[in-house]
């Protein structure tokens, strides 16, 4: 008995860690989810299975279809489906949040509107169309996952020509500030984080049903403990008993790390420090340079993979208001201290942080000392206090939750995939 597959293509763009994060924990919670199904399938399987006097007899399963295997594609559109000059007008995302996160800020309001994403689409289309044409026709997949709001109106635009309707997912990963781009008219569904995200897409006139609040989709990783605290903690070379704070700033390392490091050594908190710079490969050698000097213990890491880890481990969090890292840390029950943001689709996620009383922002280094102090004093109620609050508010399983949407609009395993179906009518025409 063949076992079916059917292929799942996430479609991103590399601005930020976020938006690949997303499609990885979507990724792999499918993964799982699909290990799991073929697990009671295959129970009960077993259980249907009569014995007779030769062993077995299969009869009553010959019209029984296994659960198909996914294959899952995450590609980044602009990297491979664009041209000059779209492809390096993207790459300038990374320079701009850290050299003018204003202007940045400036951009995301005037571009959102319905009117500007039309426009820019259009004028970006030539650049981008046909790449993306081939990558579908070459994939052939059974359901389209969009997770960056820039490809949404080009990416319908092209499976309306292509002909094949083929089910198309929008996974919004803003949690507040969302932008118009990301509720393109004539998706299958939408999913969103949070309530507000929903209210706006309801402004912008998508239909109330097509839009569904699971939250924003964390790695697997961070709903399950692989390792022991201790371990990770002693192979990390930890002092025991002294708190951890971990700074965090994002996949491009912003956010004001290398002052806030600088504020809490001189300060000389009795805390250690995990200070991850991500792909800023200037603050990683700043930080390294002044390590020596520093009147704290400092962990210095560049883009890493086992954040779950160094969360657990950590007693505190300092980072940037990127949504992701929020939400992960809500996963850990851990206290946030915002110390900057992205102007434009981070701004909303301040008055998520603070309204919900997980965090407070502090952009001061000053604040950010003082705030350090009011939570690890000894016998301080505001840290378990804020603990129990991200605890609450986080939704840690939403990986699986949209991986199961997102199931939802496969073709039933005894059906074969929209692709087939249109082979076989040209041959028949």
């Amino acid at each position: 008995m063949s076992t079916l597959q059917r292929t799942i293509l996430f479609l991103l763009a590399d601005t930020g860690a976020g938006h690949r994060s997303a499609a990885n924990a979507i990724g792999s919670a499918i993964t799982l989810l699909s290990q799991e199904e073929h697990a009671r399938w295959s129970e009960s399987m077993r259980r249907e299975m009569q014995p007779s006097v030769d062993g077995y007899e299969y009869g009553c399963l010959i019209d029984t279809f296994s659960p198909p295997n996914y294959r899952i594609e995450i590609v980044d559109v602009f990297e491979q489906c664009s041209r000059f000059p779209l492809r390096e007008i993207v790459k300038l995302y990374a320079p701009m949040i850290r050299l003018s996160p204003q202007l940045h800020g400036k951009f995301f309001q005037q571009m959102n509107h319905e009117a500007m994403v039309k426009a820019a689409t259009a004028l970006g289309s030539p650049f981008i169309q046909s790449g993306l044409h081939h990558l579908m026709s070459n994939i052939e997949p059974d359901i389209i996952v969009s997770v960056h709001p820039v490809l949404n109106y080009i990416t319908l635009q092209v499976l309306r020509k292509l002909g094949v309707p083929i089910p198309f997912v929008t996974v919004v990963t803003d949690l507040i500030s969302v932008h118009t781009a990301w509720f393109a008219p004539g998706a299958s569904g939408y999913v969103v984080p949070t309530e507000q995200a929903k209210a706006f897409s309801t402004q912008k006139g998508i239909d109330a049903s097509l839009v569904h609040v699971i939250g924003l989709p964390i790695h697997p990783q961070f709903t399950c403990t692989t390792k022991q605290e201790n371990d990770i903690s002693e192979r990390l070379g930890l002092i025991p008993h002294l708190p951890v704070v971990l700074l965090v700033g994002g996949g491009e390392g912003a956010g004001g790390l290398y002052t806030a490091v600088r504020a809490i050594s001189q300060a000389r908190l009795p805390v250690q420090l995990l200070v991850v710079a991500g792909r800023n490969e200037e603050l990683h050698t700043r930080l390294q340079r002044i390590r020596s000097r520093l009147q704290v213990p400092m962990h210095l890491f560049g883009f890493v993979e086992n954040m779950p880890d160094l969360m657990r481990i950590s007693d505190v969090i300092v980072t940037k208001a990127g949504p992701g890292t929020i939400c992960e840390a809500l996963a850990c029950g851990l206290p946030i201290i915002l110390c900057g943001h992205i102007p434009g689709p981070e701004s909303g996620n301040i008055a998520f942080v603070e309204h919900n009383a997980v965090g407070i922002l502090a952009q001061r280094p000053r604040e950010i000392v003082d705030e350090l102090r009011r939570l690890l004093q000894p016998g301080s109620l505001l840290l378990p206090h804020r603990r129990e609050n991200a605890l609450r508010l986080s939704r840690p399983h939403a990986a699986f939750a949209i991986g199961q949407y997102i199931l939802s609009h496969l073709p039933p395993p005894d059906q074969p995939s929209l692709w087939q179906r249109r082979r076989v009518s040209e041959s028949k025409a």
